[in-house]
């Protein structure tokens, strides 16, 4: 008879500490894609202000080339006009 009653403990204590871990587990599952919905959220920002600056870059560059051809060109005539 105790035979069956220390079986009976063992797997009421069993199914106590397999549900007590599960309940960590969700938690800590939980936690995690948290984390991850966070994550994502921010690189998404970051993507998009890397898109802005690579578009502000990409007009510099054009002004900048537009810019010193002006420059060139104002030279040029400088010296053809002397």
């Amino acid at each position: 008879m105790s035979a069956e009653w220390v079986a009976s403990f063992g797997v009421v204590g069993a199914a106590l500490v397999t549900g007590i871990f599960g309940l960590i587990l969700a938690r800590m599952r939980k936690e995690t894609m948290s984390g991850h919905h966070t994550t994502g959220s921010l690189l998404g920002r970051l993507e998009d202000k890397l898109e802005d600056v690579s578009s502000d870059i990409i007009g510099l560059t054009v002004w900048t080339k537009v810019h010193e051809e002006r420059h060139r060109l104002i030279e040029e005539h400088e010296r053809d006009s002397t």
